[in-house]
């Protein structure tokens, strides 16, 4: 199966028309392919975006896609997401249209064959249909492919006038202190859409700071790696904002750029934030010391492509206040600091997140707004979190602003806490989130919605930006889809939860639920339990009252849900009930 994505929106507000554009990207299912030789069909290693993935089996195995189509010809990046546990490389051959384009190696990128990784390759297609084959050429035999991709991403090689770091004294050894060369060079090429490179090598260095109209290049075999001393990352110069993220959180940063426009951050290499729980010790909780590998403020027109990000200090990749921004075909691996998200999108409007695979300590994807500039027309396609031990997605716990006009397609994680996670607790307006084709595997609950009608900003005026009135905020139209979940690990159960504030019921309004299917809820109460508290303003999850009054889904002061073809079971026997309903308005279970 083919999935286009072409990322220019056009977005009816009132009366008001928004377009933003951006890259425009496809993905083919692993398993949908035209013709092969000793591949499978399999769903054993579960989740994976579609109905499965493709094994390709021993030495001469073959795999072809002979339906990928593009508008027009050129060079395209191809996104090949792969699982290999196996600890050996599983190497294949790449031919487009029939001309070899290089052996891919498929390393072992981790030891469970439910986790997935990005490789990248950049290619010239051409206008129509074209032919992708992968031919296992070692005893090892090949990966499995769970889908493959084709982004146009703006720049698919360097560009422009070149001012490799080198030149202006970087070593590249994992040695030097290189921070001083690497910024000469971005000085020297902003402005003129010139591209920095950094083209072989390890290049140690400290707080950087990119600027308007230039590419930053790491090439495939270039690592960008932070240096483990606090001296070298000055407190980032903040925009003039009253923004809540920044007063609260957002301190020192890695690689930072402040209202640059028109800034690509690409070239295939590796950005280290050589963050570990040994780093900045002593400051383990204190998120405003631990540098940000990438923070990227109000801006407009920035890509961020084909690069993984590994070992971050802080939260990994952060866009505060921008606009019309591309991410597309990065891997994440952040899981060695405690308070690391992986991707969160502060207060930015026209953001797409592509082809995406996440490692993380908190929350995978997570939208927050510090202000009243909210997040708006946000689109994340083919998603995959190989492990977090918080939430897949989450809209909070800054939720001052709004979130509205989102759409969340094709996303499957592993472990963590909560699937889905809506949140509205300082004021925030939640409206049009569309959400479907989402897996789940080994999370405590699927989901969690709850409108704390500003109750958390009441009780703690942090989370009131400066000048700023308190808000009650909103939660409706939330359309959830086709989804699938498979061992739920805690007794709690799933949530939808008004909030009653000074004797007036403020509930989560047209929440439907469509084909949302869980084997199995946990279970195993044998006494019921009482009523939840009311919600009263603490940091919102899922289990601060414990377990609830059913096993599946207890809904509360909400009005207009609907469950449609919605299946649950239950590991263990529990005496409560699989749905409980508590002054709710107009329910639909069909």
């Amino acid at each position: 199966m083919k999935k286009v994505i072409t990322l220019i929106l056009i977005l009816a507000l009132g009366s008001e028309f928004i377009m933003a554009q951006m890259l425009s990207t496809s993905y083919y299912e692993g398993e949908a392919n035209t013709f092969q030789k000793g591949c499978m069909f399999a769903t054993s290693h579960f989740p994976y975006i579609g109905r499965g993935y493709l094994e390709i089996k021993n030495n001469g195995s073959f795999s072809e896609w002979n339906n990928i189509n593009v508008a027009k010809s050129g060079k395209y990046t191809i996104i090949i997401k792969y699982s290999n546990a196996s600890g050996y490389d599983k190497q294949c051959a790449l031919t487009v249209n029939g001309r070899f384009i290089k052996n891919i190696p498929f390393k072992t990128a981790y030891k469970n064959w439910a986790y997935y990784y990005n490789a990248r390759v950049v290619v010239d297609l051409e206008r129509g249909n074209n032919t992708i084959k992968l031919k296992a050429n070692t005893v090892n035999g090949g990966p499995n492919i769970d889908n493959i991709a084709v982004s146009n991403n703006p720049i698919s090689s360097p560009s422009g006038n070149l001012y490799n770091v080198k030149k202006f004294g970087a070593k590249g050894n994992g040695a030097n202190n290189e921070t001083a060369a690497i910024q000469a060079a971005i000085n020297a090429c902003s402005g003129t859409n010139g591209t920095v490179i950094l083209d072989s090598g390890t290049f140690m260095c400290g707080h950087i700071e990119l600027k308007s109209n230039m590419t930053f290049w790491i090439s495939e075999k270039a690592i960008l790696k932070a240096i483990q001393d606090t001296s070298l990352y000055p407190a980032s110069a903040q925009p003039n904002t009253n923004n809540i993220s920044v007063a609260d959180e957002l301190g020192i940063s890695f690689i930072y750029s402040n209202k640059a426009n028109n800034l690509t951050i690409t070239g295939g290499g590796t950005i280290d934030g050589n963050g570990n729980y040994s780093l900045w010790d002593g400051y383990k909780y204190d998120e405003s010391v631990r540098p940000i590998p990438v923070y990227l403020t109000q801006g407009n027109n920035i890509s961020f492509t084909n690069l993984d990000i590994i070992h971050g200090a802080m939260w990994t990749l952060i866009t505060l206040e921008c606009e019309n921004v591309a991410i597309d075909g990065i891997n994440i691996n952040s899981n060695l600091t405690e308070n690391c998200d992986g991707i969160d999108i502060c207060d930015s409007h026209n953001v797409t997140i592509t082809n995406a695979t996440i490692v993380c300590e908190d929350d995978a994807i997570c939208p927050k707004s510090g202000n009243i500039i909210g997040v708006q027309n946000l689109i994340c396609k083919n998603i995959t979190v190989n492990s977090t031990l918080n939430n897949y997605l989450k809209f909070g716990t800054k939720s001052y602003g709004h979130f509205k006009n989102i759409l969340v397609e094709d996303m499957v994680g592993n472990g963590g806490f909560t699937g889905i996670s809506i949140e509205s607790v300082d004021g925030a307006d939640i409206e049009n989130i569309t959400i479907r084709r989402m897996k789940m595997n080994n999370v405590a609950t699927p989901l969690y919605i709850i409108h704390g009608a500003g109750l958390r900003s009441v009780t703690d005026q942090l989370f009131i930006p400066l000048g700023e009135p308190a808000k009650i905020g909103s939660v409706s139209n939330i359309n959830i889809s086709d989804i699938e979940c498979r061992n739920i690990t805690s007794t709690v159960g799933s949530s939808i939860l008004g909030t009653i504030r000074n004797g007036i019921v403020y509930r989560p309004t047209n929440i439907s639920l469509t084909n949302f299917n869980v084997q199995s809820f946990k279970g195993g109460i044998t006494a019921p339990p009482k009523h939840p508290p009311e919600y009263s303003g603490g940091y919102p999850e899922y289990d601060n009252s414990g377990n609830l009054p059913a096993w599946g889904y207890y809904v509360r002061h909400a009005a207009n849900v609907t469950f449609t073809n919605c299946t649950h079971t239950v590991k263990t026997f529990d005496v409560r009930p699989a749905i409980q309903f508590f002054d709710v308005k107009c329910v639909t279970d069909k």
